[in-house]
């Protein structure tokens, strides 16, 4: 309703949709604060783990596979986390969310379960293979028709 003052009243509906967007914005905020807290955690037992394998004096070869999917898992979290900078800033995601199904498609062929049954193997590898050339495609289809889009995800 509108009065003649100028001032505009609103209802117990717009009250509420701006009490829920505020709770959304906090939400928001903490699933940021989290993804950075997880990071931070991964990136410090990542130095642990290298740290114990090289004083263990463990051939790399041994641990290399487990250190490169914890160091892979924190680069997906710090791709969330922009995600969710970027979301929370109304910012276009799309580049940022295909950054980090690329880094997990990298880290699924890292840490590939080569003891599993050759069928379930095969099934696996062609998989990831289908999907890694599925956000390629996206990749090079955005790059194609937005390339302003497609350089700022690279940046």
């Amino acid at each position: 309703m509108d009065d003649n003052t100028g001032n505009t009243a609103t209802g117990p509906g717009e009250r509420i949709i701006g009490w829920m967007d505020r709770v959304v914005v906090v939400v928001e905020g903490v699933v940021a604060a989290i993804l950075v807290v997880m990071a931070v955690w991964g990136a410090i037992g990542l130095g642990l783990a290298t740290f114990g394998a090289i004083s263990a004096r463990e051939p790399l070869n041994v641990v290399f596979v487990e250190l490169v999917d914890v160091a892979l898992l924190v680069f997906i979290l710090v791709e969330l986390f922009r995600i969710a900078i970027a979301y929370m800033r109304h910012e276009n995601v799309i580049p940022t969310v295909m950054e980090a199904a690329l880094v997990a498609i990298a880290r699924k062929f890292v840490i590939f379960d080569t003891h599993a049954a050759p069928m379930d193997m095969m099934l696996k590898a062609f998989a990831l293979a289908a999907l890694l050339l599925a956000v390629s495609i996206s990749w090079f289809l955005m790059a194609k028709r937005m390339p302003a889009l497609a350089r700022e995800g690279a940046e």
